[in-house]
């Protein structure tokens, strides 16, 4: 090892030397009190360190924090600003700066947003509930879109209820069918796709010529599989095999009214989920070809491997889509890419925000009764008069009306899934062109 203490060697650091020599006399100091008195070798030996400890923060200085940037706090900023007002414009120009082309790549509208979130700062509405996409920059300058984040408790800590319900392993067999069939298809497309190629085995280097077909029969095989159904991405499949394994459980025992009725809202819940998770599913490949149709060869080669998606604003195309569910004729004309919020992304955008607004609505009754009801229980066995605990949460709903609106919300996600398959063809049809 090299000698750091030799008088002006190159590399030498002062700061180094004086610390390898703060050591060395700890060392020797601790040696030649082997048989001395422990208090003493104590007071001595933490004094020394306190000195070490001083010098080593003095060689490498702390890292200063820097605090991500977030959207939902910037916007949050934003709307407290009087409208119109110098620094409201300000505040306004600074998120465009900052989040402007995020936002556009990832199909959101910052106006819609800031609408949005004015109507809901005016109503008193917490805007960190999920409504306004999660986008901070980080140490390293760029937007990212982060799930929403979990606030801190500020009730008191209840106990676990620990769940008796076993799931068979049949069940969770069924459940990840979809999940292995996905698998299987994708696994059996990159074996029929792969390229083959001679790597020089003194090197370990692969052509650019090999890179390129690589990257090239990558992007066929991710928009095949789109375009066939497979997940989008595996928390989609996630939650279906979650609702799948949740709706496939029997019941523990035979029911009582309450619990009927817990296990009723339950049920509601999971085909409210099963429903969002649709729509997210069809969203997210429509996402994937707006996506596609920005970049260069040959992430930008569709399935076919023949053609390739270009925009061109010359272009555009009508939609016209007959609903599944009353049999309407859903129609848009002129669909294009024109202009930074372009048609198509605000057609996307619009019709994902009629419908979870709709969602939001009923998951939030649904969690709503689902306390009620549980604090009723609570009431009750804690000695309570059964009649006043039902009358202190009489909210004026049944679950007769929540199911209602929830077969309502059914048959308007499956008019939204198939304007998305629509909206996915017509961008696909018209602006491919041959590679």
């Amino acid at each position: 090892m090299v000698d750091f203490t030799t008088p002006n060697l190159c590399g030498a650091s002062e700061g180094f030397n004086k610390l390898a020599s703060q050591f060395s006399s700890i060392k020797d100091s601790l040696q030649g009190s082997l048989e001395g008195e422990i208090d003493d070798l104590k007071s001595e030996l933490t004094a020394s360190l306190a000195v070490l400890e001083n010098d080593i923060k003095g060689l490498i200085p702390e890292l200063p924090e820097i605090p991500d940037i977030s959207l939902i706090s910037e916007i949050q900023n934003l709307v407290s600003l009087p409208a119109g007002s110098f620094a409201s414009l300000s505040a306004l120009a600074n998120i465009k700066a900052q989040f402007g082309d995020a936002l556009d790549e990832a199909g959101f509208a910052l106006d819609s947003l800031v609408s949005d979130a004015t109507a809901a700062f005016s109503g008193g509405i917490d805007l960190c509930g999920g409504g306004l996409p999660n986008f901070v920059i980080g140490p390293n300058g760029m937007p990212t879109l982060k799930p929403e984040d979990s606030g801190m408790p500020d009730g008191v800590p209840v106990g676990e209820i620990i769940s008796s319900i076993k799931t068979s392993v049949a069940e969770i067999n069924t459940s990840n069918a979809a999940l292995a069939a996905d698998l299987g298809a994708a696994a059996a497309l990159v074996k029929k796709n792969l390229p083959k190629t001679d790597v020089a085995s003194e090197s370990g280097n692969v052509s650019s010529a090999a890179k390129k077909e690589y990257a090239k029969q990558d992007a066929i095989i991710r928009t095949k599989l789109q375009k066939d159904g497979s997940a989008t991405s595996p928390q989609v499949q996630k939650v279906n095999n979650a609702a799948a394994a949740s709706s496939n459980l029997p019941p523990k025992n035979s029911l009582l009214s309450a619990e009927e009725f817990q296990l009723k809202l339950k049920g509601l819940q999971n085909r409210l989920t099963v429903m969002d998770n649709s729509i997210k599913k069809a969203a997210e490949r429509v996402q994937f070809i707006l996506k596609k149709s920005r970049k260069e060869e040959p992430d930008n080669i569709l399935a076919s491997g023949t053609e390739k998606l270009v925009r061109d604003e010359s272009k555009s195309f009508n939609l016209s889509v007959t609903l599944p569910q009353g049999g309407a004729t859903f129609t848009r004309n002129n669909l294009s890419f024109v202009g930074k919020q372009h048609s198509i992304g605000k057609l996307a955008l619009g019709i994902w925000k009629a419908y979870f607004r709709a969602s939001a609505l009923e998951a939030l009754k649904i969690k709503n009764e689902y306390d009620q009801e549980a604090r009723q229980q609570e009431i009750v066995a804690q000695g309570g008069d059964p009649q006043r605990a039902a009358a202190s949460r009489d909210t004026g709903i049944t679950v007769t009306d929540i199911e209602t609106s929830i077969e309502a919300i059914e048959k308007d996600g499956e008019n939204v899934v198939a304007i998305y398959d629509e909206l996915y063809k017509g961008i696909e049809k018209t602006y491919a062109v041959p590679v």
